[in-house]
């Protein structure tokens, strides 16, 4: 018994999905005037933005397009989920055009945790579509926070986002910008 479940203890982080590359992330004012940062995630699908002023912001995200079994959906599978953010682990879930992924926010700090709101808004621009996923007020200068992004297939993003009770995507406004 105690080997069965060291084994599942060592499988589960494969699990969770894989790091997806070239994903462009953009920090902006909550307006979405004004950038104040951007990245384009690596090969371990990281990015972080630091010493961050005191201010409100919005985080876009540009997903790439998957293939394969990142994007490939079973009737078994099927789920009317776009967008849900499950708040014990800081996690984003998002399914799209593009396939399936979930961010998950780290080393959050100088960041009113009253105020980061999970969101879910589309923007259509000429060729490329960006997804608002958050907004959020840094209370003091020097705010931080590290983003994961992981791409998942269909049975792994429904598992994941079957146990949380709201959807963000029914709850946020959908805007076309």
């Amino acid at each position: 018994m105690k080997l069965l479940l060291l084994i599942l203890i060592a499988l589960f982080p494969f699990f969770q999905g894989k790091p997806v590359k070239n994903v462009m992330v953009i920090l902006e004012d909550i307006s979405g005037k004004t950038e104040v940062g951007s990245q384009t995630v690596g090969e371990k699908g990281k990015a972080a933005f630091l010493y961050l002023n005191e201010g409100s912001y919005r985080l876009v995200i540009k997903f790439p397009q998957q293939k394969g079994k990142w994007i490939k959906e079973k009737p078994k599978y099927s789920t009317l989920t776009k967008a849900t953010y499950n708040e014990k682990n800081k996690t984003y879930y998002y399914q799209g055009k593009e396939g399936y992924f979930a961010l998950k926010f780290k080393k959050v700090r100088k960041i009113d945790k009253g105020t980061f709101h999970p969101v879910f808004k589309e923007l259509k621009g000429n060729l490329e579509r960006h997804v608002v996923i958050a907004e959020f007020v840094a209370k003091k200068n020097g705010a931080q926070f590290y983003l994961q992004i992981k791409k998942l297939t269909a049975a792994q993003f429904k598992r994941a986002t079957d146990k949380i009770p709201n959807e963000i995507s029914m709850i946020s406004i959908r805007g076309i910008k």
